[in-house]
């Protein structure tokens, strides 16, 4: 089954809903993005999500020990990077999902990852990371996903998640902007929309 990862998630009713409607992963973002959160809030957020729930915290650039010291504070299960991981990086002992930023036309099947990470192929943009809105072309990534549990993220909305699970057969989705009603804030109706969406393209 497809597991569903909602990002940049900064309100308790956001949270709450995704967790009643079965969401694998939530992402929190603690570096530079519109949707950035503190420490503090990440601890409120994730204070009574159940323990199925993976808790994503998302980085670009920051050092290994400023990862950890969000990772320990918050009770993070899983770190999403925008920099190569670094020996530090994985001796952190959570979930890894590498991001990787996709223009069209990138060889992805050249790519290489360690054993065990879970690679994010999110869209490329000059001026933003992350919650573009903007999708990538998708089936580049068919090769990478027969040796690797990846994630798509970039562009996904309820409309058009189906093909991206179809023709891909991700590990994982990931939807930031194509929920939201305004950047950080969830829309329900989409939220919904799409969940019930990946789960009908997971159906028989």
């Amino acid at each position: 089954m497809t597991r569903i990862k909602i990002c940049g998630n900064t309100r308790p009713e956001d949270v709450q809903l995704a967790t009643e409607l079965g969401v694998d992963l939530l992402g929190f973002i603690f570096t530079r993005s519109k949707r950035r959160i503190t420490v503090a809030d990440g601890r409120a957020l994730m204070a009574e999500l159940p323990a199925s729930t993976e808790r994503v915290g998302v980085f670009l650039d920051e050092p290994p020990s400023e990862i950890a010291r969000v990772v320990e504070a918050c009770g993070l299960t899983a770190i999403q990077v925008y920099r190569p991981l670094t020996l530090e990086d994985r001796a952190i002992g959570v979930r890894l999902l590498p991001a990787v930023r996709v223009r069209d036309g990138d060889e992805l099947r050249h790519l290489r990852f360690e054993d065990g990470d879970h690679p994010l192929l999110d869209t490329w943009a000059p001026d933003t990371v992350g919650g573009t809105g903007r999708r990538w072309n998708w089936p580049d990534a068919i090769p990478l996903a027969r040796r690797y549990p990846i994630a798509v993220s970039g562009g996904l909305r309820a409309d058009n998640v189906a093909e991206a699970v179809d023709q891909v057969h991700p590990w994982a989705v990931d939807v930031c902007s194509g929920v939201e009603q305004e950047p950080g804030r969830k829309d329900p109706g989409k939220l919904r929309a799409f969940v019930d969406a990946v789960r009908e393209a997971d159906a028989p």
